[in-house]
């Protein structure tokens, strides 16, 4: 993952949390926390399974408990203003999730996320345990 101090850039590195304007699957490990504001909402995603894209994902239309959930990709236009799907998260863009329900799937779309903090397990002290 590329972190770097910079307000222009969108990037902000402290010791226990990383904000970040997107954060691909390959940022995002065991046990880590990623935390999506979005213009209407607040997700919780907790990763069980990274290389699985699988968590425990809470908030927004899901509700306070927590459900299993399958982070799928995240879709957004680019700055061509053509609609593009993101391998990861990324703020402007919609995040797709798969949830299982009983013997059905649920798909949920966020609507545009504002912005994404990812909470590494290694670092995590309190903010969204």
């Amino acid at each position: 993952m590329h972190c770097e101090t910079s307000f222009d850039s969108g990037f902000h590195h402290s010791s226990s949390h990383i904000f970040n304007s997107f954060i691909t699957f390959d940022d995002i490990n065991r046990d880590d926390k990623v935390l999506i504001k979005t213009l209407n909402s607040e997700y919780r995603f907790s990763v069980i399974d990274p290389v699985n894209h699988k968590g425990m994902l809470s908030g927004g239309s899901v509700g306070d408990e927590p459900r299993e959930a399958f982070l799928i990709d995240s879709r957004g236009k680019n700055e061509d203003g053509i609609l593009k799907d993101f391998r990861g998260l990324k703020t402007g863009a919609r995040a797709l999730f798969y949830l299982s329900s009983g013997r059905a799937i649920e798909r949920v779309t966020t609507s545009k996320i504002s912005s994404l903090t990812l909470v590494k397990a290694a670092d995590r002290t309190s903010l969204i345990s």
